[in-house]
């Protein structure tokens, strides 16, 4: 994990509010494929109190987001 100052001076955004897009920098973007089951999303948009929503495949466009399986979900017992 990267400490907060780092955070901010890498993405322009504090920690709690970071955005996937309006970086200063390009960064890669993934997005959990858990995702795709919601009708919408609230990414972070720049500040800690600050958010959009919009559908998960508008998220993936905007950002050029990569589609991965970072969450798994355990099977129910």
């Amino acid at each position: 994990m990267l400490d907060a100052k780092t955070v901010e001076c890498g993405t322009g955004h504090p920690v709690g509010g970071v955005c996937p897009f309006g970086l200063p920098t390009p960064l890669p973007v993934y997005c959990d494929r858990s995702l795709e089951g919601f009708a919408s999303v609230f990414p972070a948009a720049g500040s800690r109190t600050a958010s959009v929503e919009m559908t998960p495949a508008r998220l993936v466009e905007i950002t050029g987001a990569v589609c991965v399986d970072i969450c798994v979900m355990p099977d129910p017992v």
